[in-house]
């Protein structure tokens, strides 16, 4: 049997005991969150977390920051009211998020279509 890898693990290991890293991976703030990638990436499609910020070299990481995934969390408790203008903001970022996803899912088939030619 072969272990996987824990997504950000490298990351983690570069950082003081204790310390977090502020970007999460999609797999990481799912796991944060308490829910399947799945139930994730869907409820960010919806709105109701804000989207991913694009990263890397070439723009193809997505990650959430931490403080706003907690954020959204404090409004959708009702601990912190949103602003009209943010909830616009996260639909917006949603519907970004799902042209970036499905770019990206896009990308992945060709660069595996190429390996495999």
């Amino acid at each position: 049997m072969t272990a996987r890898a824990t997504p950000g693990a490298g990351r983690r290991a570069a950082l003081p005991p204790g310390m977090e890293p502020r970007y999460l991976s999609r797999e990481e703030a799912a796991a944060y969150l308490g829910v399947s990638l799945d139930t994730f990436l869907g409820e960010v499609a919806r709105g109701e977390w804000p989207p991913p910020r694009l990263r890397g070299a070439e723009g193809q990481r997505l990650t959430w920051d931490r403080r706003a995934l907690d954020a959204a969390a404090d409004q959708a408790s009702g601990l912190c009211p949103s602003p009209p203008e943010v909830a616009a903001a996260m639909r917006a970022g949603a519907e970004a998020a799902a042209i970036a996803g499905a770019q990206n899912a896009q990308a992945g088939k060709q660069r595996a279509q190429r390996r495999q030619a």
